[in-house]
């Protein structure tokens, strides 16, 4: 028993690790092809334009700067969906923000300073001080008309959204704080509340009382996977990939990304082996090209057995399984348990292979391959590279997706109890579910091309009735819902349907 405790805990660790390569490959896949297609659509968004500086080492009120997180190292840069925005008594379109690993200033990035109240207590002075009201509004490259950084809320205590818009209302003022670091050359003579090229400061909403933050949680842009933007109070860690506070930032020219592009020069550049060639990453245009980037962390991925040459498969076929039908990842779950003689997850690989065929995927000679070295495995179910003609489909549907979140989990719960509240001793039968399903929650009964009553059965043979009294136990329940889990992406949509199906 102790060994069948360590094996069991040596294949779920596996698939762990398993699960953490798909899903890295997957996401990257997704960002490479997002921002082939940005380069592109929105090319004159990516273009190079210059900053602009007194050349005194100060900010000016009219430079045109970037602005530079030092949580996630990336620079604060406009996305190009629009989003709705309260400002004030009406609403207006604005434009997300995130951060990104690319250095240059471009449209996306580069931000001009502008005074909000030319009569405030720092008189004629054109440099920026500490406490003094700004706004930052974005490059004419990238809108016809004048947007600024907002950040929108109904209170002091709601987290407010933050975009770029139209709107120089009190949503766009923001406030300055400076943060004092150990490595600050600043001599006392100096403490004139001035701010400097590459100062450490904090961005205040005076609106909202928020600070402009950024972390290395990874969101979906028009542009990729880039970094979150977001509005909070104090430190809000993003993760492992931190490299700093996420309320801090830093105002800097093209010199300071010259810089950073002469130190990258001198570095010798990541080698990626692709097949029989050995090539070179250039440092510096990873820095300066975002596709370059994206291209090359994919290839990088190959190269280390987690990329195209191991998952190629997979991401044809686990989309089929999910979209083509809620329940077929259930229908091949069970097929699957139904050739599964001796119940350990394993079954002959041809007979893998036709159960696939039986859902319209047919593999070729390349994919089944993939397929054998993904899931290919003892009769144990162990993972071995002599089980040529046996295959773990328990890993397969597993690599699939992990288990239902909380939030998920939760609305199975609320639906699982409604059952037993109105089942006798709460024992749950097949009459409880005719009963109480609702048939037009079901998808297929809300395009049309099912019947209420045809919906209503094809529910009603998703379930085993082992029992002699049909009955239905809180794991077959939770069962059922774990399979349309992995069918169903979304979470809103997940629980919108079990809502909708029991009446909660």
């Amino acid at each position: 028993s102790n060994c069948c405790s360590v094996a069991m805990e040596h294949w779920t660790e596996s698939v762990k690790v398993e699960e953490q390569n798909l899903q890295e490959y997957l996401c990257q896949k997704q960002h490479t092809v997002v921002l082939q297609g940005a380069v592109q659509t929105l090319k004159h968004t990516l273009v190079p334009v210059p900053t602009t500086n007194g050349g005194d080492g100060y900010v000016h009120f009219g430079d045109m700067l970037t602005l530079r997180s030092a949580c996630t190292r990336g620079l604060l840069q406009v996305d190009a969906a629009e989003t709705t925005v309260s400002a004030g008594s009406t609403e207006a379109i604005g434009y997300g923000l995130s951060t990104g690993s690319v250095i240059t200033s471009c449209p996306r990035t580069n931000l001009t300073v502008c005074r909000v109240d030319d009569n405030d207590r720092f008189g004629r002075d054109d440099r920026l001080h500490f406490d003094q009201l700004i706004r930052l509004g974005t490059h004419e490259g990238l809108h016809e008309r004048p947007h600024y950084l907002f950040a929108s809320g109904n209170s002091k205590d709601e987290e407010p959204q933050l975009c770029v818009c139209p709107r120089a209302a009190s949503g766009s003022h923001w406030r300055l704080r400076p943060i004092r670091t150990q490595s600050d050359s600043r001599s006392p003579e100096e403490e004139d509340d001035r701010v400097k090229l590459g100062d450490s400061i904090c961005l205040e909403s005076v609106a909202t009382g928020f600070e402009l933050q950024s972390n290395t949680v990874v969101v979906m842009t028009s542009y990729g996977n880039e970094y979150k933007v977001f509005a909070a109070k104090g430190h809000i860690p993003g993760g492992q990939a931190d490299r700093g506070r996420s309320f801090e930032w830093a105002f800097v020219d093209d010199r300071w990304s010259d810089q950073v592009i002469v130190a990258a020069k001198e570095k010798n550049g990541l080698e990626i082996t692709n097949g029989g060639s050995v090539y070179k990453v250039d440092p510096v245009a990873m820095l300066k090209d975002p596709l370059y980037r994206a291209e090359a962390q994919l290839a990088h991925l190959d190269a280390n057995g987690a990329g195209e040459n191991r998952y190629a498969v997979l991401t044809r076929i686990y989309p089929i399984l999910r979209h083509r039908d809620m329940h077929m990842i259930r229908r091949l779950r069970r097929m699957c348990a139904a050739a599964d003689e001796q119940g350990t997850g394993v079954i002959r690989s041809h007979i893998f292979h036709g159960l696939l065929s039986w859902v319209c995927i047919r593999l070729t000679r390349e994919e089944a391959n993939q397929l054998q070295t993904l899931f290919g495995c003892d009769e144990t179910g162990q993972l071995t590279e002599e089980g040529r003609d046996l295959i773990n489909y328990h890993r397969f549907l597993r690599l699939m997706g992990a288990s239902m979140s909380n939030f998920r989990l939760e609305a199975v719960k609320d639906a699982w109890k409604k059952l037993e509240d109105s089942a006798i001793a709460a024992m749950v039968d097949i009459t409880h579910l005719q009963r109480l399903f609702r048939a037009e929650a079901f998808p297929k009964a809300q395009d049309g091309s099912m019947s209420l009553d045809e919906a209503r059965e094809e529910f009603l043979r998703q379930w085993e009735l082992d029992h002699p009294e049909g009955r239905i136990t809180w794991d077959a329940f939770k069962q059922y819902y774990e399979d349309v889990s992995l069918a169903v992406e979304d979470d809103e949509l997940f629980v919108e349907l079990v809502r909708k199906s029991w009446k909660l």
